[in-house]
C-alpha cells in the first residue's frame, strides 16, 4: 500500500509500482488532503525531526497535522509513504531507547498496528494507533471538519499523543 503525501509524489510512486510489478500488485491511495511540501521519495521511513520520548510515525498526508501538532514534544517524527511492505528495521532502530510509537493514518486507525507490533516484537513497546475510528460519522463538512471530529487534525492528534505521553 502507498500513500501519497502530496500530488507531487504521486508520479514518483506510481512509476516504482508499475516498474515493480514483479514483486506483486501495488494499492496506491490517492486523497484531497496534502502536506504543504513535498518530500523526497523512500521506500521506507524518513526521519524528519528526531527526540527521545517516542517515535511518531505519519503515514502520507497526516505529516503535516502531526508537525504541527507535536510542536515542542521531544518526540522522532518519521514520515512514510509506503505502508506495505513496512519499513520494520528503521523503526525498530528509531524505537530501541523509548520503545513508545504513536502511528497517525489516514484511514481506518489500526490498519498498519500489526506492521508495527511485528517489527518491535523482539522488544517491550508501547502503540498508539490514530486514524479513523469505526463508528461512522453521519454529518456532512468539509474535509477538515471530519478530520477534527475524527481527531486527526492537530489539536486532536496534539491530545492523543500527550495523553500517551503522560
Amino acid at each position: 500500500m502507498v500513500v501519497p503525501g502530496h500530488p507531487a509524489e504521486v508520479r514518483g510512486l506510481l512509476r516504482g509500482a508499475v516498474d515493480g510489478l514483479d514483486a506483486g500488485s501495488t494499492y496506491l491511495r490517492l486523497s484531497t488532503e496534502s502536506n504543504r511540501e513535498t518530500r523526497p521519495l523512500s521506500p521506507g521511513l524518513e526521519v524528519v525531526r528526531s527526540g527521545r520520548r517516542a517515535v511518531v510515525v505519519a503515514v502520507g498526508p497526516m505529516l503535516d497535522p502531526v508537525l504541527d501538532a507535536v510542536g515542542e514534544e521531544d518526540v522522532t517524527v518519521a514520515y512514510t509513504t509506503t505502508v506495505r511492505p513496512f519499513d520494520a528495521g528503521t523503526l525498530s532502530l528509531l524505537a530501541a531507547a523509548s520503545g513508545s510509537v504513536v502511528l497517525v493514518e489516514p484511514y481506518l486507525a489500526g490498519t498498519s498496528a500489526f506492521a508495527v507490533s511485528s517489527a518491535l516484537a523482539s522488544r517491550p513497546h508501547r502503540l498508539l494507533s490514530l486514524g479513523v475510528q469505526r463508528t461512522e460519522l453521519r454529518r456532512y463538512g468539509t474535509p477538515g471538519d471530519h478530520a477534527g471530529w475524527q481527531g486527526l487534525d492537530a489539536a486532536g492528534i496534539r491530545r492523543s499523543v500527550t495523553s500517551f505521553l503522560g
